[in-house]
């Protein structure tokens, strides 16, 4: 059955259909969210509101504007933005810490986080750099190379314009270069390319 026909069922009140939904689409809705807030609790309690959300208001989907998946992303993307505006928690660097003195001595490997970051390789350097790049620049670039959206469709999912969405994507790729020390071929082939691979 395609989604089409489920959102028909669902909306009669078919809770098998409903239920079809949900599991055909959380998969991906969850790793978008988990790379969004890079939080495991975090992106499941947006992705159970976005879908408690989608599945009330499937009156309001419109085939005609896309498939589900494109409504549920824009619907998610709001709730991962709302989830960051009410955290916005200090985050302070381990090199702070142990410029400090506050980082507890641990003789396991395990628990050197350089030796961890070294061990991971690029992937989790430019993870770690994603995260610090603005928030809209994130989401644009995360939609754009781990989602592969056109600049038409992150702006659909971002509420903005086609051109506002490439100018994001283009803001977070400088940021990024300038975050990772390396040349723009660098952060599109070792760093986005393994950020899709990550997810």
């Amino acid at each position: 059955m395609n989604d089409t026909e489920l959102i028909g069922r669902a909306l009669g009140g078919d809770e098998g259909a409903q239920r079809a939904l949900y599991e055909a689409n959380y998969g991906a809705a969850f790793r978008l969210a988990y790379v969004l807030l890079q939080d495991v609790c975090d992106a499941e309690e947006v992705v159970q509101d976005a879908f408690v959300y989608v599945l009330r208001n499937l009156h309001r989907y419109d085939l005609e504007r896309g498939p589900f998946w494109a409504w549920l992303r824009v619907v998610l993307m709001s709730r991962c933005r709302n989830k960051r505006r009410r955290q916005r928690l200090p985050q302070v660097s381990l090199e702070v810490l142990d410029a400090a003195g506050q980082v507890p001595a641990d003789p396991t490997p395990a628990s050197d986080p350089a030796g961890v970051l070294e061990r991971l390789g690029t992937r989790q350097v430019v993870w770690r750099a994603l995260r610090e790049v603005s928030p809209g620049a994130r989401d644009a670039l995360v939609l754009r190379f781990y989602e592969g959206l056109s600049y038409a469709e992150i702006a659909e999912a971002l509420g903005c314009s086609a051109d506002a969405a490439r100018a994001r994507v283009a803001h977070g790729k400088t940021q990024l270069r300038r975050l990772l020390g390396a040349s723009e071929e660098v952060v599109r082939e070792r760093g986005i390319a393994r950020i899709a691979k990550a997810g």
